[in-house]
């Protein structure tokens, strides 16, 4: 288990606000390279409409954190709830519109990944290969210690338990 605080982030600007990376995998990858795996980010869109930077040979999930999220990927059009999960092709022209703070997931094209949230009240979780845990802003424990807002957990076959109330993200792969 690998706890991952805040400090921890990095932060680069990108054209509709700031982006904050997470997790990457393998983490000795870098996202301009996009010679990774697995990329795990939370953005802030500041923009009327935010233009996605194109991830061809990847697949995506997002959801927004804090606000509704209007987003148009291909030709698809959707108005997404705080929560709320949206898997699209890395290779389609992307845009969002709405000032957000969101969670993506983006993974290579080939490989098993999937992202979702709960709501939980005490739970108990068992990565059967690689997750990522996001506690975003609820009020939570991790094996009796706390797992601050804005952090993240990553694990690797192993068995861990949340106590407490709130919302999580999780990314497995």
């Amino acid at each position: 288990m690998k706890l991952i605080k805040k400090d921890e982030f990095k932060d680069s600007k990108w054209s509709a606000g700031v982006t904050t990376e997470v997790f990457i995998y393998p983490e000795t990858a870098t996202v301009s390279e996009k010679n990774f795996d697995f990329r795990i980010s939370t953005a802030t869109c500041l923009d009327e409409v935010s233009i996605y930077t194109p991830y061809r040979g990847f697949n995506r999930y997002i959801a927004p954190l804090d606000n509704d999220m209007k987003i148009k990927t291909g030709n698809n059009k959707f108005i997404l709830k705080p929560y709320e999960v949206l898997y699209f092709n890395g290779d389609d022209e992307t845009e969002s519109s709405g000032e957000v703070r969101d969670f993506n997931l983006i993974y290579k094209k080939g490989l098993d990944a999937k992202m979702y949230s709960l709501n939980i009240n005490d739970f108990e979780f068992k990565a059967d290969k690689r997750a990522v845990i996001f506690n975003f802003d609820s009020d939570l424990e991790l094996d009796g210690e706390k797992f601050e807002a804005f952090s993240a957990v990553f694990l690797e076959d192993e068995k861990i338990e949340l106590s407490g109330a709130g919302k999580i993200i999780i990314c497995e792969f």
